[in-house]
């Protein structure tokens, strides 16, 4: 082979060589453009995925709520509790609208869902018009309340049947444009087009659930009664009574970890008990004791319990023993909630045979060995009076129940001081009774007649409690 040649064929390798390069560079770029583009994509359907997934569970929440709404609306008796009660569906009527127009899925598919939602508020404020005109609401109207009572229930079941669908992943968002109508169609034929059209009310109300009790939520809004006129205590006292509140046993490695200068002002300790008496090394206590006064505000203890061994009213007697031991006495129990192998039990203060709602205690007991393992008394400070001056009674318990809804058959009543969303505190019978069903608590004043309050009681294998 000539030099020509060889240079000839050394020229063509070479250029082979560099364009198998090139194609294996520009293939490694759009491999890797390739990669981030799906990964952006993927990224972003997840995000997509997550906002649908926030918008469906609080609509399922405004569903499943408005139930125990329209039950309180068959049980209203009152002007007041029925503008009260209309105005709050009207409000969360339209946080429901909302969460639907968040979901892939057509008006057409919902249209029903939908226009109940639109109307629903409008019903419920035309019979607090008529309410507050002095009208009576009719049976016809209060038999349209508990035909939209059944809508809501079949349509919170529905709601809550795609929820379980898409848990286990049998359904995805992206699919709700061809599988909605399936589910939603379905709820629907479970009640006459006709007769929800004719009932022109609302459909999603969003009462909160009070897991500790009735009427926890009034004390942020309130001066604490129970540090007026109390002296400061020093970090060191403060040390003395969270160790004597812990006890001996478990108070070991105090440590100040800082103090809060909020409406309550506190120092606050924490303590890491004996690892090998406790066989948990992450095991904390961790325990807020107020400046003024020295009361225990709360107190966390992070234990693992691993089983349950003890019931509930075992529960209750070491609850009690403790408040007694610590110097809370005349607490009465209330309502309570398990969770986790522990049992958190609400005590409210009782004076004269009257339990005093506003003075709340909670108290958590581990049920593998009845041990305090928390603690909060924020309603009690926040309320609490040695002595409450009460008004007088001007309604007898026999014309109270005159004031209570007919369709509620009554089983108990007492008497109870309930606080109001003007911070004010009022002296009611407290009626136990049942309709549909359902457990209800209902308020009457005992200075005025007048109807306060409505709460759904439920009744759970965890728990008793009230919306």
């Amino acid at each position: 082979m000539g030099i020509r040649k060889k240079l000839q064929d050394f020229k063509s390798r070479l250029s082979d060589r560099h364009m198998y390069s090139i194609v294996l560079v520009v293939t490694a770029v759009i491999a890797t453009a390739g990669i981030y583009q799906y990964k952006k994509a993927l990224n972003y359907r997840n995000y997509v995925e997550n906002q649908y997934n926030r918008s469906f569970h609080e609509l399922v929440n405004y569903v499943e709520n408005l139930e125990t709404s329209l039950a309180k609306g068959m049980l209203v008796n009152s002007p007041d509790q029925m503008v009260v009660l209309s105005s709050e569906i009207w409000r969360k009527a339209a946080f429901a609208q909302a969460n639907i127009g968040q979901l892939p899925i057509s008006h057409v598919q919902l249209d029903k869902t939908s226009k109940f939602l639109t109307q629903v508020g409008d019903y419920t404020f035309s019979l607090s018009r008529k309410a507050l005109n002095k009208e009576e609401i009719t049976d016809k109207e209060y038999a349209q309340l508990e035909q939209l009572h059944k809508y809501a229930d079949t349509l919170s079941k529905t709601l809550n049947n795609m929820q379980d669908d898409l848990y286990a992943g049998r359904l995805k968002f992206g699919e709700l444009q061809q599988e909605g109508r399936k589910y939603f169609s379905k709820a629907a034929k479970n009640i006459s087009v006709t007769k929800i059209e004719n009932i022109e009310k609302e459909f999603v109300d969003y009462p909160s659930l009070i897991y500790d009790g009735p009427f926890s939520d009034h004390i942020e809004r309130m001066d604490p009664r129970l540090l007026k006129g109390a002296t400061e205590m020093s970090q060191e006292k403060a040390r003395d009574k969270a160790v004597s509140f812990i006890g001996g046993n478990r108070a070991k490695n105090v440590e100040n970890t800082g103090e809060s200068n909020g409406a309550i002002k506190t120092y606050t300790f924490a303590m890491s008990p004996d690892q090998q008496q406790n066989g948990n090394k992450d095991r904390r206590i961790s325990i807020s004791i107020t400046k003024m006064g020295g009361h225990v505000l709360w107190m966390l203890d992070n234990r693992d319990v691993s089983k349950s061994s003890m019931d509930i009213d075992e529960a209750k007697k070491k609850a009690k023993a403790f408040l007694e031991a610590q110097g809370y006495k005349s607490m009465k129990e209330s309502y309570y909630i398990k969770n986790d192998g522990i049992a958190t039990i609400n005590y409210a203060y009782v004076q004269d045979d009257i339990i005093i709602y506003p003075d709340l205690i909670k108290v958590k007991v581990a049920l593998d060995n009845g041990e305090i393992v928390g603690f909060e008394s924020q309603g009690y400070i926040m309320a609490h009076q040695d002595t409450r001056k009460l008004p007088p009674i001007k309604v007898t318990e026999e014309a109270a129940k005159q004031k209570i809804n007919k369709r509620l058959t009554i089983d108990s009543g007492r008497m109870a001081v309930i606080p109001l969303e003007s911070k004010r505190e009022v002296l009611c019978y407290e009626f136990k009774g049942k309709f549909d069903d359902k457990n209800f608590l209902v308020y009457i004043n005992a200075e005025t007649g007048q109807e306060e309050k409505i709460l759904l009681l439920l009744e759970t294998p965890n728990g008793i409690l009230t919306m």
